[in-house]
């Protein structure tokens, strides 16, 4: 009995991720369908007798990606990609492409042949967030702050900070000005999250070296000052004394 609840606990994780990662999108729904690029993509159609399913282009419909009748494909989309599973009137985009993006509408029909409505969908295609970098500039001279930048690939990303064990701050900015040794920056876009954390070297003890450096530097030159003007007082009394000779 065990074996069996850990059974299903476990394919039921897993079809929770599977979901989660491969996103469903609905005919139906009012907002823009997201999904990323390289990965599949489920178009979730509605239970009809028939069905005639078209991609807008330049404000007109475009060729038949595909007509459904009756549980039957009577004519498919010419990308292999585009797969059409009956049995749940559903589409599927095996790897999503950027020049997949647009405007789709679907035509209802009854068995009758009468039309019955339409349904339209935007699909927005982005590239996923990859190499997220963060770097820092150190003005320790000036100002006890750093002014700390983050950068990644990807489509529509949004950027926002962290400091550890606290709430988020400025959201949306790419650019961050702090006075922190440690900050998260997390880049997102509708498809895909990415973080990186930075840690910064703290300017008080910068400016600690800085200064006994600086201290050595002027003591160093006031005993070459010294030294010299020593010397010269010298050599004067020197050459004084044979001129009287």
């Amino acid at each position: 009995m065990l074996v069996i609840f850990v059974v299903l606990l476990m394919f039921t994780g897993a079809s929770v991720g599977l979901l989660s990662m491969n996103p469903v999108c609905r005919f139906n729904q009012s907002d823009p369908c997201y999904g990323a690029v390289g990965r599949p993509l489920y178009l979730q159609l509605p239970s009809e007798y028939r069905l005639h399913l078209k991609k807008i282009i330049s404000g007109t419909p475009g060729d038949r990606i595909f007509r459904f009748l009756n549980h039957k494909i009577t004519q498919n989309h010419s990308d292999p990609r585009w797969q059409f599973v009956a049995d749940n009137s559903t589409m599927i985009i095996s790897s999503a492409e950027k020049r997949d993006s647009g405007r789709y509408t679907l035509d209802t029909f009854d068995s009758g042949g009468r039309y019955r409505g339409d349904y339209h969908l935007q699909l927005v295609i982005e590239a996923v967030v990859t190499s997220v970098d963060v770097t820092g500039q150190y003005d320790c001279f000036s100002s006890e702050k750093r002014r700390v930048h983050c950068s990644s690939d990807g489509d529509n990303v949004h950027y926002s900070w962290t400091f550890p064990h606290t709430h988020p701050l400025a959201d949306g900015n790419q650019t961050l000005l702090l006075d922190r040794d440690s900050v998260t920056c997390y880049a997102q876009n509708h498809v895909s999250s990415e973080h990186k954390t930075i840690e910064l070297r703290q300017c008080s003890g910068f400016m600690v070296f800085v200064s006994v450096w600086l201290f050595e530097v002027i003591v160093l030159l006031s005993l070459l000052v010294g030294a010299f003007y020593i010397y010269t007082r010298i050599y004067k009394k020197q050459r004084a004394a044979e001129s009287k000779e």
